[in-house]
């Protein structure tokens, strides 16, 4: 029997593919540029919400609004569904939806800015945590040219991973000339290769393994490194490659949509809090 999250795929792949929903580039980039407006939320949950009510500005659930906008659901509102931890689902209601004395601040409708940089705590989390799925992080003296790499591990060995040994299963490579932010890029871009399944899987409850499918995995990659640069306010140069595929071909290359936003959620977690180790990574 296949799996819930199986059939949940294959059920936004044909709305991509066969129903030809985001197949058109210029959908495609009002879609990433919606998913970036809203780094609070989710990336799958930010496509849920374009689905339902394109042009959103805010969303809250009508608790929220109420204790802290002091706002209050009209009547009549149709809520918005979204996936929610440990609950089948959750709702929320979008700004138009609501009513209160006061004017709606402005910068939480437009919540998204860049400024270029990243904490240095943020990095080293970032960094701190690639043991947990496996990865092995080395930095190494590159031209400016070559900004890094991931590959499967040749050899079994472990590392250290809090007070715990981990498998080592993968080694990334990134550039130590580069910048933070340019060095955060390229880990997002590297695996999103990982998360997406390019290099295969050390389980398919991890990520899937489509090391055998016949799909664009550099737009995939460039797509996850863009989405979760952009929403942490890093200028990438994820960004020229996607807008320059996207201005020259009017439709989106074979990819899986659902994996993609899945990737960055994953590679977001990250940046976020120390995660545990995967017991399939523990040694």
């Amino acid at each position: 029997m296949k799996s819930f999250d199986e059939k949940e795929k294959k059920k936004l792949d044909e709305l991509i593919h066969e129903v030809g929903v985001y197949r058109n580039s210029k959908d495609l980039k009002e879609l990433l540029d919606f998913i970036k407006k809203f780094p609070k939320i989710a990336p799958f949950n930010a496509l849920l919400l374009h689905i339902q009510k394109p042009g959103s500005k805010y969303v809250a659930s009508a608790s929220e609004w109420k204790e802290r906008f002091k706002r209050t659901i009209k009547p009549g509102a149709r809520p918005l569904v979204i996936l929610w931890p440990f609950a089948p689902v959750h709702f929320v209601f979008e700004l138009e939806d609501t009513d209160g004395k006061d004017p709606f601040p402005e910068a939480l409708q437009n919540p998204f800015k860049t400024n270029g940089t990243i904490q240095k705590s943020v990095f080293e989390r970032f960094v701190r945590n690639l043991p947990s799925v496996g990865v092995s992080y080395h930095e190494a003296d590159h031209g400016t040219e070559s900004a890094g790499y991931i590959k499967p591990a040749k050899e079994k060995s472990v590392q250290v991973a809090g007070k715990k040994h981990a498998k080592i299963l993968y080694r990334m490579v990134v550039n130590q000339n580069h910048s933070k932010e340019e060095k955060f890029a390229t880990i997002a871009h590297e695996l999103g290769h990982l998360y997406c399944g390019h290099l295969g899987t050390p389980s398919v409850k991890m990520w899937p393994d489509r090391s055998k499918e016949g799909i664009n995995r550099e737009f995939e990659a460039e797509s996850v490194a863009w989405l979760v640069c952009e929403r942490a306010g890093i200028k990438n140069p994820s960004a020229e490659y996607i807008s320059g595929y996207l201005k020259k071909n009017e439709q989106i290359p074979q990819i899986s949509l659902e994996n993609v936003l899945k990737a960055a959620g994953m590679i977001e977690a990250m940046t976020l809090r120390i995660l545990s180790l995967r017991k399939e990574i523990v040694a």
